[in-house]
Formats: C-alpha cells, structure tokens, sequence
C-alpha cells in the first residue's frame, strides 16, 4: 500500500481496487445519485474493503459499470474529497487518503 505523503507527492502505487460489488442506486429516491454512491464508497471505505493507499478504478470505468453518468461518477469522487476520504491525482487517479470522514 502507498501512504497519503507517496500518493500526494506523485509517486505510483500499482494497486487497483476491484469493484465487482455494485452498489444499489435508486435512480427514484430523493436522495441524489451521486451521494448514493458517495455514502456506497465511504461505507467501503470506513468498513476497510477499501483500505488507506488504494488505488479506485478511473471514473468512466465506474459509470460503465455502475451503469450510470460520467458525470455522476465525477461529482461522487469530488463529494468524497469533499468528505476528505480520498485525493485525486492528475494522471495518476483517485487514491483512499483516510478511512473516516471529516465531520462538518
């Protein structure tokens, strides 16, 4: 596993968490589907399925296989920054920097 300080700093970190669980969206709930999937991610992340220094799949891969927007995918990785559970890296990818969110 690579740690914050390696990931911030750009360095690789070659592992690529599997997302073979598909997470329920319900496109008619009140609740936007990016925190749907937002709260879907942190509970994976909180749980330890997805620990400290991995790597998540790319975006567009996400919304090929969760069968939703490009767009949504993108606005679930900025909430989850936002929760402060993971940084993103241009050209590298998204990483898991914590496993608890940031209280507001």
């Amino acid at each position: 596993m690579c740690s914050t300080a390696s990931i911030v700093a750009g360095q690789r970190c070659l592992t690529v968490i599997d997302m073979a669980k598909q997470p329920t969206l319900n496109p008619d709930s009140p609740v936007p589907l990016y925190v749907q999937a937002a709260d879907y991610l942190t509970a994976r992340i909180t749980s330890g399925d997805l620990p400290v220094g991995a790597r998540l799949p790319a975006e567009r891969d996400l919304a090929e296989q969760w069968g939703i927007a490009y767009q949504t995918v993108r606005r679930t990785m900025r909430e989850l920054r936002d929760r402060g559970l993971v940084a993103s890296v241009v050209g590298k990818g998204t990483f898991v920097t914590s496993e608890t969110p940031r209280q507001p």
